[in-house]
């Protein structure tokens, strides 16, 4: 019988993943939806074949591919027709018949039929992978609400917000890389083209070479003679550290290590601070009572102590405590965060404190990151400096003691 990985949400909306044997995809998906699990993503599997290269979206250029734009796209248009007054299976059969890619109008299609199968809207999307729980999450909120156009008008303006800093931290990113890129390159020539030049002309002279330039000539040859050894060397403990990090204990491992490293974990926690609270204020603000807008948070934040934190404040909340007070007592998020969040339970108004306080750390964020650029590049040129000069200037140290010497 053939085997299926799937990526699946549980109870608690945390994503689990795992592997499970049924006859095909549709009797897979209904094997975890008996257990309590709404599968998000479903594919063959063979053992043996964990580690799979996944290219980044825009390496794709299969047409049937759904993007994320189109999705983007889907939503805008799905929620400008229902606050025209259309039935949401009449909006899907508009968007279905002007759309001009044969995947997307097969794909609003099957959200149409489950509609009619009697699947809400939200359950309909579950059965898609290109929809984050938050999405989900968001969308099922609108509907016990009664208030969807409106919470998809917001989730297109959440995507376009985290998308634009998704895009800022991409372009900043952008000269550091290169330069790294440049100086390992150049680094690679300096050892593989040009030390091998200097060991023809020392062994030449037959002269005892300092120790470190013995030892350059050393590394310099082995890299020259056994570079796939040496490519296996780099790239192996790399690939395999990626590799565990995809695994649950290498996930929660790196949820816990990664909040206590003073500089990753100040990028973190305001970056779930920013998701969290930006979340909330499109929420509380369009009536979805606090506890559960919390329960949404912890489907969409990324680190699993976040989750956890919302999942404890979201039990507090219920049995009547502040969350504020639930929430300060765990010292994840930033205090002023918190402290704002308090007086905004006083004063009734935790929506629009929770928008001040996203605006606040985003803006904190971007700052962070535009000063740790500005420090890298400079970083990067030194050290590529520095090692270049350390490996030119004993070159010549040498030269210039073997001429003073045959003089």
């Amino acid at each position: 019988m053939p085997l299926f990985k799937y990526t699946a949400l549980d109870n608690e909306n945390a994503v689990k993943e795992g592997v499970v044997e049924e006859t095909d995809k549709a009797a897979a998906a209904k094997k975890l939806m008996l257990q309590g699990i709404r599968p998000l993503e479903i594919r063959p599997y063979t053992p043996g074949s964990k580690m799979q290269i996944s290219l980044p979206d825009f390496l794709h250029f299969n047409r049937n591919k759904i993007t994320r734009v189109e999705i983007d796209f889907f939503t805008k248009q799905i929620a400008m027709l229902l606050n025209a007054g259309m039935s949401l299976d009449g909006a899907l059969r508009i968007m279905k018949n002007h759309s001009q890619k044969q995947a997307f109008k097969e794909f609003c299609d099957a959200i149409e039929r489950k509609l009619k199968e009697g699947k809400s809207f939200s359950q309909a999307l579950a059965d898609f992978p290109h929809f984050t729980p938050m999405y989900i999450n968001i969308a099922r909120a609108g509907e016990e609400g009664g208030i969807l156009p409106a919470m998809l008008t917001k989730i297109t303006e959440y995507q376009s917000t985290f998308q634009e800093l998704r895009q800022y931290i991409i372009s900043a990113s952008v000269y550091p890389l290169f330069l790294l890129v440049v100086g390992i390159i150049a680094i690679i020539i300096l050892i593989t083209t040009i030390l091998p030049r200097f060991q023809v002309l020392f062994q030449g002279m037959g002269q005892q070479l300092p120790a470190n330039v013995a030892v350059m000539m050393s590394v310099s040859s082995f890299v020259s003679n056994h570079y796939l050894i040496v490519l296996v060397l780099l790239v192996g403990p790399v690939a395999l550290l990626v590799w565990y990090l995809k695994q649950p204990e290498g996930k929660k491992l790196y949820h816990r290590l990664s909040l206590k490293i003073p500089v990753l974990s100040s990028f973190i926690c305001e970056l779930e601070t920013t998701r969290i609270f930006r979340t909330l204020e499109v929420l509380v603000n369009n009536g979805v009572h606090l506890a559960t807008a919390l329960r949404i948070c912890s489907g969409i934040a990324v680190n699993e102590q976040f989750q956890n934190l919302l999942h404890r404040a979201t039990e507090a909340l219920k049995e009547g405590q502040r969350v504020s007070t639930k929430l300060k007592g765990e010292a994840l998020l930033p205090s002023l965060a918190v402290d704002l969040l308090s007086i905004g339970e006083e004063s009734g108004r935790v929506g629009e404190v929770c928008g001040q306080i996203a605006d606040h750390y985003d803006q904190e964020l971007r700052s962070k990151i535009k000063r740790l650029i500005s420090l890298i590049e400079p970083a990067f040129i030194l050290t590529i400096a520095l090692v270049a000069g350390y490996v030119v200037i004993s070159m010549l140290t040498v030269i210039l003691s073997m001429n003073d010497i045959a003089g």
